[in-house]
């Protein structure tokens, strides 16, 4: 049989499903909810092609030279329909302008996180937005390969595990190919947060019927996430109820490759990777902007990069320091620490008997102290942010 990552090694990235030409790899969820490939005997031939597009297994460099250009990037056009500062949808235009795909996770049969493509800027609204947990990449290394051969250029955008697997599935370089990593904490799994809905359906009346979830709701940095209810309201997540989103913080709900990334660091596996450009303006040099509406992070790792960055247009475009984008964008160069309790806390999440607050009780997640609530307040009303960057600026000065 092929040797494939193992299950501490593996991080479902999909490129053997993807390369297998008999259907032999079916991507299956583990016990903790996490998506591993799962090889059929009856189908498998052992040609060991899934051998060779495992990013992990084979020994390919697939990572870039450390960035060119650190870059605040602030996209006028699609700012208050992104996020942060809108330098996915920029970079995506750009690619559609030329009559390409863009591949990147969006939502899809309720809550499935998905990879899916779009080949014009009225479906790219599917593609924008934070989505705090590991989309499956399904077929699209197949569909995104095809259209390379057809000539056309690609965007694809996903975890910094996503991209290698991609480029690793390719088996060779392709002209028209872009691809943008992301800064990436860590992965929580499909099923752990629909069980998390489902949850804070059942325990919460005023959260039933929830048709949609923003993690970010599109207001800028720091905001909580917000759930939409079918009846047309959007409630904020705070305390009890953000529980998801306080294990993410916490490190806590990730899969086992997460905790020792093989694709983090300074030399990166996307030609541009993007992020939330936290701590801008605080390394000496201004930023004459309003940071608390959300501003990108970009580096630019190639020349393809670079390229594509320079025929941005109607933006905010200023290079800072590579120093700067570290500082407080942790996960650039190094993994999450992994909780004593992991484990625990995923077997919570995921066993049906277990409410909300019974799983906060014994871990003490969220914290429910006074200074967690006047930071619940400040978040609900919006003065979160704007506190801080008062602070900010007053600690600069």
């Amino acid at each position: 049989m092929p040797h494939l990552a193992s299950d501490m090694t593996c991080t479902g990235c999909s490129a053997c499903a993807n390369i297998c030409p008999h259907s032999a790899i079916e991507m299956a969820s583990d016990r903790e909810g996490f998506l591993m490939p799962n090889i059929n005997p009856d189908l498998c031939v052992e040609c060991k092609l899934c051998e060779k597009a495992c990013p992990i297994v084979n020994s390919k460099d697939l990572k870039n030279p450390e960035p060119k250009d650190a870059i605040a990037f602030w996209d006028n056009e699609s700012r208050t329909k992104s996020s942060s500062g809108g330098a996915f949808s920029a970079i995506a235009r750009w690619i559609l302008d030329k009559g390409g795909v863009v591949f990147g996770a969006s939502w899809t049969n309720g809550f499935e996180c998905n990879h899916k493509g779009c080949d014009s800027e009225d479906k790219l609204g599917d593609l924008r937005g934070s989505k705090y947990l590991q989309s499956d990449i399904k077929k699209t290394y197949i569909e995104a390969r095809d259209a390379l051969k057809d000539g056309k250029y690609v965007l694809f955008t996903g975890t910094p595990c996503q991209i290698a697997g991609l480029k690793s599935f390719l088996l060779k370089p392709y002209e028209k190919l872009v691809t943008v990593d992301i800064v990436c904490h860590g992965v929580p799994s499909n099923s752990l947060f629909y069980n998390y809905i489902e949850k804070l359906e059942s325990e919460n009346e005023n959260y039933s019927g929830i048709s949609g979830f923003e993690f970010r709701n599109l207001r800028g940095w720091g905001i909580a996430p917000t759930a939409k209810i079918s009846d047309g309201r959007k409630l904020t997540l705070t305390g009890i109820s953000n529980l998801y989103m306080k294990a993410f913080e916490k490190s806590a709900i990730f899969r086992n490759s997460c905790y020792d990334c093989h694709f983090n660091g300074l030399q990166r596996v996307g030609d541009i990777t993007i992020a939330d450009f936290w701590g801008l303006g605080q390394q000496g040099k201004p930023f004459h902007h309003d940071v608390t509406k959300g501003v990108s992070l970009v580096l630019v790792n190639t020349e393809r990069g670079r390229e594509i960055m320079r025929g941005m247009k109607d933006c905010l475009y200023e290079e800072r320091s590579l120093k700067e984008a570290i500082k407080l964008n942790h996960n650039l160069v190094r993994s999450s620490i992994r909780p004593a309790n992991r484990e625990e806390i995923i077997r919570a999440f995921n066993d049906s008997k277990m409410s909300l607050a019974e799983i906060n009780n014994k871990f003490d997640i969220v914290g429910l102290g006074f200074k967690s609530k006047i930071r619940d307040m400040l978040i609900t009303t919006g003065l979160f942010w704007h506190v801080k960057s008062v602070i900010n600026k007053i600690r600069s000065l």
